[in-house]
């Protein structure tokens, strides 16, 4: 069980050595982060990694996942240090393959990008509060009807709540350096998009620096479009307010991919509604036995 309050303080932040120098790109995978991750990395003084970390998923997470022992008792991180010393020491474990690369690079500031980050996003804007989150955000139908897909192995239940719940999570954050925008409008226009973000981040970059940066989105090939099929109409069904938010045109599954999603939701339903339901219908083919029963005996 993690800390209950998962917030490193500003000051406690202050002592790391990246400090005010990290950029986490939260996206979805096959949502194009790695567009934006080159073409931020062209921008004078920064540098972007250049393979994922996967720190918080293959580290920082099982190391705040352990603070409380919940039932096993005092064998817990919580015996050993108070929350904050926790936050602080953890940030410090996670900040060095990034300190690593700045003094590689001499750069001054660094562009992260791992798929499975996003899910960890409430932990990641809680040991950076000093960092920059931007979430990348590409039409939920397309990327869980590709993640549903070959050589993918998820469900198309599965792709499309992933989709949903990571979207979900980074929006419920409260950090002060939260940015979002649409894979489609930096495709789309990738000048006038950076000439926004990219002040917004700290930089002070002329026209020409912008004009590299969006060369670099424009030169990789366009992203694949898919028939979103039952995933598209599970994103549809469930994340209909996300796809609102981020003005996405609404309502594009047709009727049969509709009543499939319905049925894979309600085929994959959990247990303990199932029950409920077995039992509800239950009492009600009782009731109208007794009255059918009432009925012939008048």
């Amino acid at each position: 069980m993690r800390p209950p309050e998962l917030a490193l303080d500003e000051g406690a932040a202050g002592e790391s050595a990246v400090y005010g120098r990290l950029i986490f790109l939260l996206a979805t995978a096959g949502s194009g982060a790695e567009r934006l991750l080159r073409a931020l990395g062209t921008l004078p003084g920064a540098a972007a990694m250049p393979a994922p970390t996967h720190i918080f998923e293959c580290g920082v997470d099982w190391i705040l996942e352990h603070w409380d022992g919940g039932e096993r008792g005092p064998a817990a991180l919580s015996g050993l240090a108070d929350a904050q010393s926790l936050l602080l020491e953890t940030r410090r474990l996670a900040d060095a393959p990034y300190e690593a690369f700045l003094a590689q690079t001499s750069a001054d500031r660094v562009v992260e990008y791992s798929p499975g980050h996003i899910r960890f996003a409430d932990e990641v804007a809680g040991l950076y509060p000093d960092a920059c989150l931007i979430q990348l955000v590409r039409d939920g139908r397309q990327v869980a009807a590709r993640q549903s897909s070959p050589p993918h192995e998820s469900s198309p239940r599965e792709a499309a709540k992933r989709w949903i719940d990571d979207q979900r999570l980074v929006l419920s954050l409260e950090h002060p350096h939260r940015y979002d925008l649409r894979t489609e409008d930096l495709l789309r226009d990738p000048v006038r998009l950076l000439s926004a973000l990219v002040p917004a981040l700290g930089f002070e970059v002329d026209d020409d620096a912008i004009a590299r940066a969006a060369a670099v989105v424009g030169a990789a090939p366009a992203l694949p479009t898919v028939a979103t099929g039952r995933a598209g109409a599970i994103v549809e069904i469930v994340g209909a307010d996300l796809l609102h938010h981020f003005d996405y045109e609404m309502n594009t599954a047709r009727l049969p991919e509709r009543v499939a999603a319905w049925g894979d939701m309600a085929i994959s339903a959990n247990v303990e509604v199932g029950h409920r339901l077995g039992a509800d219908v239950a009492r009600r083919l009782r009731q109208r036995v007794r009255k059918v029963r009432g009925a012939r005996s008048r």
